[in-house]
């Protein structure tokens, strides 16, 4: 392995005639992932501080997300990747796969990066500028616990403005996958050889029967990664005839969300999303006043905000930084409605109550999750329908 800032050349990988075996790059990834797992691992430890510096982030909000981000990654899932990879027989699969990384998640793309390794490919890295840092040291470990494993990635960084390094890198790989907005993910797609991951949302369907207990959970989805990720919680709809039930979770949600802010300090936001926050609290208070069924939670500054809302109309995408709408729907045929064509754009759902779990499978959520559970997708989490799950290793 090894990590570079731009070049006038994106080398071709060392080993590239080396083929490691699917169990064994499955277990030298399970080896990385357990020192990673373990906060006191210098080489996290470090990599926690200067991201918490760079980006204004808490320590501790990072630790707990990282804990949540790597918590699938057990040798037995790994395990069962390879067998999968190993069972699969297609032709054509591809053989270097690179990766342009989206910098509002630490760790996003880790699942992708590890079914292409498991799966036999050479992979390349392009870093976010604004996070550069967690996919590399990572690397590094992989490097440090096996050698010829580690040959297998490169990582690299260079700024936006340097399309042409990464039209290069486009060039050097069989398949590209990208992470980022709407926008970084059009410009790409035009080239048939590139699987986008774009702007994508997450939600919550509770049962009002089943409430109890859920607050600080679901709290917990939207402080992790200060929200900002495609599995972070913009809305819970709450099923019952009677709204109060939804305010009620509003209300110990706000209280949720408090207390994490004592152990997970909020996040340094920048001006724009600070803005944008603003706009949603101040759009909450003149409904409020209009007559709308709105109510407005604030912790001091922007460190929290819930908006409870009696009545669905449409969903809401929250600006971040722990801010979420909790909603009353009367019933499934209400959530739907209110969904609408934002089913599409869903990625993850979590579910309290039976009916609220059949409704969301029956929709083709990717990731249906328990509330607490929605930073932690399975290794084989179909991320964006599963069309580079298929790819790497075919359709079950």
């Amino acid at each position: 392995m090894s990590a570079t800032s731009a070049s006038s050349e994106i080398r071709v990988l060392r080993a590239e005639n080396v083929g490691l075996g699917a169990d064994r790059m499955a277990d030298a990834l399970a080896r990385a992932f357990e020192r990673w797992r373990d906060r006191n691992y210098a080489r996290r430890r470090d990599a926690i501080a200067a991201i918490a510096d760079l980006a204004g982030y808490s320590v501790a909000m990072l630790e707990n997300s990282i804990d949540a981000l790597l918590k699938p990654f057990t040798s037995d899932a790994l395990k069962a990747m390879a067998a999968r990879v190993s069972a699969d027989n297609r032709d054509g699969k591809p053989k270097t796969v690179g990766f342009i990384a989206a910098g509002n998640v630490v760790g996003a793309g880790i699942h992708e990066i590890a079914i292409a390794l498991i799966a036999g490919a050479r992979v390349l890295i392009k870093t976010a500028s604004a996070e550069p840092i967690f996919l590399a040291e990572f690397a590094r470990t992989l490097d440090e616990i096996d050698r010829e494993a580690g040959t297998r990635v490169e990582v690299f960084n260079w700024g936006r403005r340097r399309t042409d390094l990464t039209d290069e890198l486009i060039a050097k790989c069989e398949r590209v996958v990208a992470y980022g907005d709407d926008a970084t993910i059009a410009s790409l797609r035009p080239r048939s050889d590139v699987i986008g991951f774009g702007s994508r949302v997450s939600a919550a369907l509770i049962d009002a029967s089943c409430i109890d207990g859920v607050a600080e959970l679901l709290a917990r989805d939207v402080a992790l990664f200060e929200q900002l990720g495609c599995l972070s919680l913009h809305q819970v709809f709450v099923v019952s005839p009677d709204v109060s039930a939804a305010r009620d979770l509003a209300i110990r949600m706000s209280a949720a969300l408090e207390r994490i802010g004592d152990s997970m300090l909020p996040a340094r936001i920048p001006l724009r999303d600070a803005a944008e926050i603003r706009g949603v609290r101040e759009r909450a208070r003149w409904r409020a006043i209009a007559g709308d069924p709105v109510e407005l939670f604030e912790g001091p500054g922007f460190e929290w905000t819930v908006v409870f809302e009696a009545k669905a109309d449409s969903f809401k995408v929250s600006p971040g930084f722990r801010t979420v709408h909790v909603t009353a729907v009367s019933d499934l045929a209400e959530f739907r409605e209110s969904i609408g064509n934002m089913s599409r754009r869903i990625e993850a759902m979590a579910v309290a109550g039976d009916d609220c779990e059949i409704e969301t499978r029956a929709m083709g959520i990717p990731y249906v999750c328990a509330p607490g559970e929605m930073q932690s997708p399975p290794l084989d989490w179909r991320h964006g329908g599963g069309e580079f799950l298929d790819v790497m290793v075919g359709p079950r």
